[in-house]
């Protein structure tokens, strides 16, 4: 009888270990993505009309051209432009929490930082989507939809952080300007400029090369668009640039799906300080 039992108890028992060997676990989840930019070239790359776009506003120099991504599609609708716009920026907050950060709202778009407001905050990225229903020709379905992202994890954190401050990151501090979602989702899809007291690598090329072909961008509240203005140098004093602007086109020209030229005189002269202008083709 207790032969018998025994018997039963252990064969019960290894049934239940060949069992539980041979079930199949479940499978591991995938591993966050903790680039940004990683994450979102494979959002961009998920949908037909987000992969029919181009890269835009592509930086020549230091430092835009180290940390800075911008991508514009056609959406389909207005509801597909939202939705993207949504999901986008759950992207951007999920990858932030991934990296143990937090989003914080500044007027150059959202960034995601460690330690926020506080002496040891440290900027880890920044996102910014926006639509614009312009350039209906171009785009019959439904707004122009603009990605913007700054990022680099390749590089050592202090040359990071110098850069992203030329690209319009506010180190905290008592003065810093936050601002509501709401206001974050209103800002237009034009080129941020460089911070005031920024001295770029292509600001101290553009004071020193008379000759080169410069442009500058201007927009008032009145006109959805803005203009180009695009022309040689003709002297630099005291970081002043003069230049023979000898086009006048409609939009930012680093984002414009088409250059359009608008009426303008057969040549005429703008001075402005170097930082206005940018270096085009």
């Amino acid at each position: 009888m207790y032969n018998t039992l025994f018997t039963r108890v252990s064969l019960a028992a290894v049934i239940a270990v060949l069992a539980g060997c041979s079930s199949t676990p479940p499978p591991p989840k995938p591993a966050p993505d903790y680039s940004f930019k990683t994450a979102a070239k494979k959002f961009i790359a998920a949908d037909s009309a987000r992969n029919n776009g181009v890269v835009v506003d592509k930086g020549l120099f230091y430092p835009k051209e180290t940390f800075s991504y911008s991508y514009r599609y056609c959406s389909t609708s207005e509801q597909q432009a939202q939705q993207d716009i949504a999901q986008f920026n759950q992207l951007a907050t999920k990858t932030c929490a991934a990296n143990n950060g937090s989003m914080v709202n500044l007027d150059t778009g959202t960034w995601c930082v460690q330690h926020p407001n506080t002496d040891q905050e440290t900027p880890l990225f920044a996102s910014r989507i926006s639509s614009i229903d312009l350039w209906a020709d171009i785009c019959s379905g439904g707004p122009f939809v603009t990605m913007r992202i700054i990022e680099n994890r390749d590089i050592p954190q202090t040359a990071w952080i110098d850069g992203a401050k030329l690209l319009g990151y506010q180190p905290y501090s008592v003065h810093r300007r936050l601002m509501s979602n709401k206001a974050i989702g209103h800002l237009d899809d034009a080129t941020p400029p460089p911070t005031k007291e920024a001295w770029t690598e292509e600001t101290a090329f553009i004071a020193s090369h008379v000759g080169e072909t410069v442009c500058m961008y201007k927009k008032s509240k009145d006109d959805a668009y803005g203009v180009t203005y695009k022309g040689t140098i003709e002297s630099i004093k005291d970081g002043r640039v003069r230049v023979l602007a000898t086009r006048k086109i409609k939009g930012d020209v680093r984002i414009a799906p088409v250059s359009t030229p608008l009426p303008w005189h057969k040549k005429a002269v703008i001075e402005a300080d170097a930082k206005s202008w940018f270096i085009c083709k």
